[in-house]
């Protein structure tokens, strides 16, 4: 794997604007990215890409992006944030 750009995604993603969500992806990444694939790590790209507000909707209130993401790392998110317990209030 890719251990500079795996850093990378995991400043990323502690350092998104809002608390909620420097939670939630800051914890999914350090658990999980070395994990993944590159087309994984691709994939988690494109979503550190995308807005904090549509993020939230998708990770916190199961919304379905309208955009063409791939589900495939939206409900590994969402399976991290159930499985435990991350605490994003």
């Amino acid at each position: 794997m890719n251990n500079i750009l795996i850093r990378k995604l995991i400043y990323r993603s502690w350092h998104r604007g809002t608390k909620e969500l420097d939670m939630i992806l800051g914890n999914f990444a350090e658990s999980n990215l070395h994990n993944l694939n590159e087309t994984e790590l691709n994939e988690y790209l494109v979503i550190l890409d995308e807005e904090d507000p549509d993020l939230y909707q998708w990770l916190v209130n199961n919304q379905n992006p309208n955009k063409n993401i791939d589900m495939n790392i939206i409900n590994k998110i969402r399976n991290f944030i159930n499985d435990n317990k991350i605490s994003y209030d």
